[in-house]
């Protein structure tokens, strides 16, 4: 793979994804080579890449955000933070950098790694610990999302907590909230699904359920967000006083249809959970990627589904195809 400038990647412009020259240096130094080997493809990216997005997309946009590689002259796996704050507001002070109001994100608002190499802030590189798997790295950013809503969103593990959503975050959520301590609900849709992610979560002190969840004292609602259903479950299964937090990245004018006065009635609190932070003298990616050190087989089912650099196009397609068999996630990898 080269290093230089003629390196290529993925870029959107005009609604069409081409595979072309990566950017060269921004002129900001300092930056710092990252050679890629596997980058994943974000639940949230997959709307964006497949034009079912009604929101804005930077012009060009190099997408990609869960990046792992090797520093250009080095054999250290590391991963990439995409989370770039101001480092002055008051937010970003109190560690809350997912707040910042200048917040940028490589894979966003800065070159993203869909790509053979990728140029980022040197703040942004951060060592891998002995993984199982390098590979695993590229969940760093789900389980930082899903250990920021543990956190930072619900109250001490008080009970059973309910999880909406099969996809990445919510097994990231599931796998955090086990080892926090709670009593964890998975729901899932489909019996080949439930099968599948019983075995890969065996002995994690959790459940996977085929269908309803029991009453539970907190419920996230970590699913796709194209319409209202996984919120309106998620209330349904929480108990009178309990809390609801809303993981799900839902999709620009999604409204929520239930009504609201049963929200009052029951006491129940809805939070919204973003991205993560850096607060309380905890940094949630690095934390995550610590708690990705232990592995296991969920890990191995998130990260089984590889394709090379310039496949992109038929990733998503099995992303988005029918029945059970379709990838829980996708990994797109260099050629080299």
């Amino acid at each position: 793979m080269s290093t230089s400038v003629n390196a290529l990647a993925w870029k959107v412009a005009d609604g069409e994804a081409v595979l072309a020259e990566a950017p060269g240096p921004s002129g900001t130094p300092p930056q710092v080579l990252v050679q890629v080997r596997y980058t994943g493809v974000c639940g949230s990216d997959v709307p964006k890449l497949s034009r079912t997005w009604n929101g804005p997309i930077p012009a060009p946009w190099f997408p990609g955000h869960e990046i792992v590689g090797r520093e250009a002259g080095s054999d250290q796996w590391v991963a990439v933070d995409p989370l770039i704050g101001c480092a002055t507001c008051r937010d970003c002070r109190h560690g809350r950098i997912h707040l910042c109001p200048a917040l940028r994100r490589i894979g966003w608002d800065l070159p993203g790694g869909l790509a053979e190499a990728v140029r980022v802030p040197p703040a942004s590189v951060v060592e891998i610990p002995n993984l199982q798997d390098p590979a695993h790295g590229t969940l760093a950013d789900p389980m930082a999302v899903a250990l920021h809503g543990v956190r930072c969103g619900l109250p001490a593990p008080c009970g059973r907590i309910g999880i909406v959503g099969a996809g990445p975050l919510g097994i990231c959520t599931a796998v955090a909230a086990a080892a926090a301590g709670w009593e964890v609900h998975l729901a899932v849709r489909s019996a080949a699904r439930h099968r599948e992610l019983h075995a890969a979560l065996a002995g994690r002190h959790l459940s996977v359920h085929n269908g309803a969840l029991p009453l539970c004292e907190a419920v996230v609602d970590a699913a796709s967000g194209h319409n209202d259903s996984p919120l309106r479950q998620a209330i349904e299964a929480v108990r009178d006083g309990g809390t609801v937090l809303v993981q799900n990245a839902y999709l620009p004018g999604v409204t929520f249809s239930a009504p609201l006065r049963d929200l009052f009635r029951r006491s129940i609190t809805v939070r919204g959970s973003f991205s993560y932070c850096r607060a309380g003298g905890r940094d949630d990616f690095r934390d995550a990627l610590a708690l990705l050190e232990h592995g296991g087989p969920w890990a191995d089912l998130l990260t089984r589904d590889r394709y090379p650099l310039p496949e992109l196009p038929q990733a998503l397609a099995a992303l988005q195809g029918p029945g059970p068999s379709r990838p829980i996630k996708v990994l797109l990898t260099p050629n080299s």
